[in-house]
């Protein structure tokens, strides 16, 4: 699953949920206009936050071009050195931040 597109698969597949438990033998212009009237849509605090956060990327105008230049030469020389301690690190903040959600 493409990350970039994951906010709206999840829209399609509740949408898609949606009609297929929709009832079937209600299908009169009538009764369609007055579930339009109450249908209501509510976006959880994380949906917000995810939201904001994706309109934030794509305002952000950062140029990384030369450290990406930078690490694949030297990953490609085979002087790159990962170090375990900062990935693991990393690794610890970003579950703290996604449980604290």
């Amino acid at each position: 699953m493409d990350i970039k597109n994951i906010n709206q698969t999840l829209v399609n597949n509740r949408l898609n949920d949606s009609a297929s438990n929709s009832p079937k033998g209600n299908t009169s212009p009538a009764a369609s206009n007055a579930s339009k009237d109450t249908d209501k849509v509510t976006l959880t605090d994380v949906s917000s936050q995810v939201n904001n956060l994706e309109k934030q990327a794509a305002a952000s105008s950062i140029d990384n071009s030369a450290r990406i230049a930078e690490l694949r030469e030297s990953i490609k020389d085979g002087t790159y050195q990962v170090d375990a301690e900062k990935v693991a690190n990393k690794l610890i903040q970003t579950e703290v931040l996604l449980a604290g959600s």
